[in-house]
């Protein structure tokens, strides 16, 4: 019969405190790497002695026989990440261990290490003894910091939510753009298949329509999109907030993905000459920008003319381009447009440019 033995070595570090010298010159040959793992509580034993290897005590019991008394208190122990910060509550108090002479014990909480990819953490350990703080050494020739592995495979973890917030235009046969985001994966290499998905769309000040479509298909290419079917759509005018889509059986799905659609082309670089008069708005096109098409709106802020936000807005619509040189990937600048709103009080003129009203898709989170 085949055997497997098993070692279990406590999770111990030796120390040396420099408390009066080296009497007896003592050399450890290897200072072993400490390994600590996400998703637990770490704790760490240390062995401190002095130059001689006698273990040194670490607290005071006046009732002893005899009578024990501290070498060393307040034992620290300072943790640093790969790129030299301190964790959380870094440094972490070490308890002396109540009957073992010089043996000390540290905890490091799981909640400290979550953040943490697999990494080489850097640590030292401090003491004081007579009021004066001292090093506590990892061997005789000073060396003051040791190495912990930081593992993080070692227990199972809860899946993120993954975020999604590039989208890619598809400009169709009329030269209007379609945005699509990233092929969203059905499942992963996991032991228990998931079997819903929950998608969150963000949005600013969007007017179109948003759907949620899906595919059976393996491999992603054009033809794997073409009939999708339309799991969930939504029309907006001027929203902003979270649509979410309901949760979503996976089934024989391979990849979903958010695609979304504007009634307005969304230009830029406009500005426009306002002046006003008797709460009136007289608008005359300064720069025509471009990418714009007609129909396009555009609002200036009431507060940016000397009125008030929601009352004094100005609303810009776009009746003409120049079409000079036109393509299904480019709009040309305004040349015609008109207007709605009503000015605050007064007569003045402004030189303004505005936000397209279609807003935007900021991101998508699947859960």
């Amino acid at each position: 019969m085949q055997k497997i033995s098993s070692y279990l070595y406590p999770n111990r570090v030796e120390l040396l405190a420099n408390l009066a010298g080296f009497t007896v010159e003592y050399t450890n040959v290897y200072q072993r790497i400490v390994k600590i793992y996400n998703g637990i509580d770490n704790t760490i034993e240390f062995d401190i002695k002095n130059a001689d290897q006698k273990r040194i005590e670490l607290v005071t019991d006046a009732l002893a026989t005899p009578p024990r008394v501290a070498v060393v208190t307040g034992i620290e122990m300072n943790i640093m990440d790969a790129s030299g910060q301190a964790l959380p509550n870094s440094p972490y108090a070490v308890t002396p261990h109540p009957t073992l002479k010089g043996i000390a014990t540290v905890t490091i909480p799981q909640e400290d290490l979550v953040d943490l990819s697999d990494q080489y953490l850097t640590y030292s350990v401090t003491a004081a003894k007579d009021g004066n703080d001292v090093m506590l050494y990892g061997d005789s020739r000073f060396g003051a910091t040791g190495k912990i592995e930081l593992i993080g495979n070692a227990m199972p973890t809860f899946r993120n939510d993954r975020v999604y917030d590039t989208f890619t235009a598809e400009i169709d046969l009329a030269g209007h753009p379609i945005y699509h985001s990233s092929a969203i994966p059905a499942t992963f290499y996991e032991a228990v298949k998931t079997e819903k998905l929950s998608f969150d769309v963000d949005l600013k000040g969007f007017t179109g329509s948003i759907w949620l479509e899906a595919t059976k298909q393996s491999t992603l290419n054009t033809e794997a999109w073409k009939g999708a079917p339309y799991i969930d759509s939504y029309t907006f005018e001027d929203f902003t907030g979270t649509w979410s889509s309901p949760d979503q059986t996976i089934g024989d799905y391979k990849y979903f993905r958010i695609s979304y659609t504007t009634p307005r082309f969304n230009g830029v670089g406009a500005s426009f000459k306002v002046d006003i008069e008797d709460n009136v708005y007289t608008v005359s096109v300064r720069a025509g920008g471009t990418g714009y098409a007609i129909g396009s709106q555009i609002k200036v802020l009431g507060s940016v003319m000397g009125g008030v936000d929601g009352i004094n807005d100005l609303i810009i619509t776009v009746d003409n381009i120049d079409s000079t040189g036109l393509t299904s990937y480019a709009r040309s600048s305004i040349i015609g447009i008109s207007t709605s709103g009503t000015a605050a009080n007064g007569t003045r003129t402004y030189i303004v440019t505005g936000t397209n009203i279609t807003g935007t898709v900021d991101k998508v989170t699947v859960s």
